[in-house]
């Protein structure tokens, strides 16, 4: 992996750090503005942004309020986010590897701010970061991914994207890069659209994946 591995990108929300963003509450008070109403299937199956899009289509004068409802929400996880343990020493390790790295969320750029500005989350200033705001279509369209790949200048066989959901997981693969799957919480792993290049649950596995791979690249004389 690591001969050709050039950039790696992250998310942010259950990868980096833990937001305790209730995803689910948040698809449901969106969904209350639908009539007639979702079904609990269409609530659970659909990504929270693509049931934003689909109120604005469906309910334009209720979208504001659909969006509003969103950006609550996420300030008012924010205000108990923690760092996932390790997660801070990922940017200087990747940096002695000379591998770039990026973090790219479907935060909004206000939520990403309310994190920046606690004192513990200066980790994350190290990286580049992209919100859903950066681009036209957020996760799990890949051009986020793809429009990262190109200002970094790397092809997509030499990038790794790291998440915890199965949108990360379309997104991935859509763009036509690894992926990794940070298993910080349950998620339907039945949604992902393949199998992912690995599974880690703590980032002290992540650094033992890279050194295992950094030692089998160097004693096949890569």
């Amino acid at each position: 992996m690591l001969r050709t591995l050039k950039l790696i990108i992250f998310d942010l929300d259950d990868t980096l750090i833990c937001s305790n963003i209730d995803y689910y509450e948040i698809k449901c008070s969106i969904a209350e503005l639908f009539s007639p109403p979702l079904s609990e299937e269409t609530i659970k199956t659909t990504p929270i942004l693509k049931l934003l899009k689909r109120l604005k289509q469906k309910h334009p004068d209720k979208y504001d309020e659909g969006k509003t409802r969103l950006v609550e929400l996420e300030k008012k996880a924010a205000d108990f986010a923690t760092v996932l343990k390790g997660a801070e020493k990922i940017h200087s390790l990747l940096t002695d590897l000379h591998i770039q790295a990026a973090i790219f969320t479907n935060n909004s750029v206000d939520t990403l701010n309310l994190y920046l500005k606690k004192p513990h989350f200066n980790f994350l200033t190290k990286f580049t970061i992209f919100t859903r705001e950066d681009f036209i279509h957020p996760k799990p369209d890949p051009e986020g991914i793809i429009k990262i790949i190109e200002k970094h200048e790397v092809p997509p066989d030499s990038v790794i994207y790291v998440g915890d959901s199965y949108i990360d997981a379309i997104a991935a693969q859509k763009s036509g890069v690894r992926f990794i799957h940070f298993k910080s919480r349950e998620t339907n792993q039945k949604l992902f659209p393949e199998p992912p290049y690995a599974t880690i649950t703590n980032w002290d596995e992540f650094e033992d994946l890279l050194n295992q791979n950094l030692g089998n690249a160097a004693s096949n004389g890569l």
